[in-house]
């Protein structure tokens, strides 16, 4: 952050001009992400298109806005006082002036727009009564170096706080506070910022989220940002879009996530859940050992969570579930895949469930669950889930999904187990055929049709998803067949997980899926996973047919409206 103040000495009135700006550049943002899938299996050939390296997203940390520069005091001059002392970052105090009705610098906060703009009173600098006079705006006396300033129109947000200034040279309330590349740009986020010039409300993040002007504090314009000069990758407020993710996706290596510390982002193979206004990716965090083989590096290392506004731009929130002792399913040299997080319809409670496995993935697995009292803590591991009678679920690749009242485990080769109330164990385990044979199940509800979308056993080699269609989670269900077109390998991805993002305008289901490490070679796909990518693409729906027709290797998905661009 930037930072400049002047202090200016006027003859026969003391004025203080503060002028904050703030410029927050976004960091490059984008995803690496999937885990294993689970049980192997060899099967086909894949395309010869492999290409190195993806383009990093550039998506943005979010920058602060643009602290607002708040007015400035109008000068001494006549009865007035000194006005107010000026404010930093947009929220300081303008005036409470000494000596005039309302003292020159009014009395009103200026953070973000300034409710009388910034550097005057509630009738602009100079106060109701002027700055400097006792007989009108600026008064009949003129003040040393003043001209009988009329204090300002009315502030407006800032425009124009004091042409001159009562005995001053009136602070025009800063020096515009332009929102921070691709930031989120808080209180001068508006067509008016406080005192300044009119803060953009961020510019375009490649993947950020700038909220144009969340709230535009104080100032009788900037509500909301007013449209926040419709800054791309910002919000605009009284519209109700925003923020903005921007993905870029190169298909030969899938989205590449860097987090807001630039690191890369490594979760794979998991879900999201959506809490409040923030996702929460979770999946399997790769480590990678030059010398061990790809069974120790593909082994369990822990579960780890990242959290974003806009599903481009990712925080790291760590690691949420580690490796547990000896002896249990989560013990270190043991593989633990595909989590998945639910919030317990009936007591609140987050419930992380995951595949556990031997290292060749069929001697020993089961499904195994932890809990958390909220969605980003550390998770208590409880073993194995069960039935009362003690019988596991013991599937490789598996799911979760939570809808109304019920919730549900679903697992490979088409099972759904319904769980408990309390979601610690399971009621009933009903399979179809539908889906008989395939692994990775994402599942997912639009407009009454629930939707299974699902990999065949390839290993880490990516095939064509298929998916099947039911009016009920208890079926029937029917294969629909595949979700992109024949012999593209679903985009090179492999099924993970679709996200509603439901906005003012509509609703988009965001497929996620993972472009395993060399998932077009046949001779060590898998190997370091640790530099996975994602496939990251909105589905396109006929009736109630889906589908990924194109590949976008760009496209702009707006949370706030509900809505996707190219």
């Amino acid at each position: 952050m930037k930072q400049t103040a002047c202090l200016a000495m006027v003859s026969a009135a003391l004025a203080l001009v503060c002028s904050f700006g703030c410029t927050g550049s976004g960091t490059p943002s984008t995803s690496a992400g999937g885990t294993r899938p689970a049980t192997g299996g060899t099967g086909g050939s894949s395309q010869s298109t492999n290409g190195s390296g993806g383009t990093q997203e550039t998506g943005g940390k979010p920058a602060s806005g643009g602290t607002s520069s708040v007015g400035g005091t109008t000068g001494l001059g006549g009865a007035t006082g000194q006005g107010g002392t000026t404010g930093a970052a947009g929220s300081g105090q303008g005036g409470g002036g000494l000596g005039g009705a309302t003292g020159s610098g009014g009395s009103t906060m200026g953070q973000g727009g300034g409710a009388a703009g910034a550097g005057g009173g509630t009738t602009g600098s100079g106060g109701t009564a002027g700055a400097g006079g006792t007989t009108g705006a600026g008064g009949t006396t003129k003040l040393s170096g003043g001209t009988t300033a009329t204090g300002g129109t009315t502030g407006q947000g800032g425009s124009t706080a004091g042409t001159s200034g009562s005995g001053g040279t009136a602070s025009s309330g800063g020096t515009s506070s332009s929102s921070g590349t691709g930031g989120k740009s808080t209180g001068s986020g508006g067509t008016s910022s406080s005192g300044g010039t009119s803060s953009s409300g961020g510019v375009v993040m490649t993947g950020g989220s700038s909220a144009g002007g969340s709230g535009g504090k104080g100032g009788s314009s900037a509500t909301g940002g007013s449209s926040g000069t419709s800054s791309s990758g910002g919000s605009t407020g009284s519209t109700g879009s925003g923020p903005i993710g921007v993905f870029s996706c190169p298909l030969d290596t899938g989205t590449i996530f860097m987090d807001t510390d630039g690191n890369r982002v490594n979760a794979h193979g998991g879900g999201i859940i959506q809490v409040g206004d923030t996702f929460y990716l979770h999946g399997e965090f790769f480590l990678y050992t030059a010398g061990l083989s790809e069974e120790v590096n593909n082994s369990f290392h822990g579960f780890s969570m990242y959290s974003s506004k806009d599903l481009a731009t990712w925080k790291n929130e760590g690691i949420i579930l580690p490796q547990q002792a000896q002896g249990t399913e989560l013990a270190p040299g043991r593989n633990g895949e595909r989590p998945h997080i639910i919030k317990c319809p009936a007591t609140g409670e987050f419930v992380l469930y995951a595949h556990a496995a031997s290292q060749d993935y069929q001697t020993d697995k089961e499904v195994i669950y932890a809990t958390s009292v909220t969605v980003n803590g550390k998770y208590s591991f409880k073993g194995a889930l069960t039935n009362a009678a003690g019988t596991k679920a013991e599937h490789s690749d598996m799911g979760a999904f939570a809808d109304g009242n019920d919730a549900y485990v679903v697992t490979e080769s088409g099972h759904i187990y319904k769980l408990a109330t309390d979601c610690h164990s399971w009621l009933s385990d009903n399979s179809y055929s539908a889906m008989g044979g395939m692994e990775s199940p994402a599942v997912f509800k639009a407009s009454g049709t629930y939707y299974w979308i699902m990999s065949n056993k390839t290993g880490w080699r990516a095939n064509d998803d298929e998916y099947a269609s039911a009016s009920s989670m208890t079926g029937p269900w029917t294969n629909q067949g595949l979700v992109a077109p024949a012999g593209q390998k679903t985009w090179m991805s492999q099924s993970s997980w679709v996200q509603p993002v439901v906005g003012s305008k509509g609703t988009v289901y965001v497929y996620w899926g993972d472009h395993w490490y060399g998932n077009q070679d046949t001779t060590a796909p898998g190997e370091r996973n640790d530099q996975a990518g994602y496939v990251v693409q909105p589905l396109v729906f006929n009736g109630t047919k889906i589908s990924m027709p194109t590949y976008l290797t760009t496209w702009k998905l707006d949370i706030g409206a509900g809505t996707w661009s190219q």
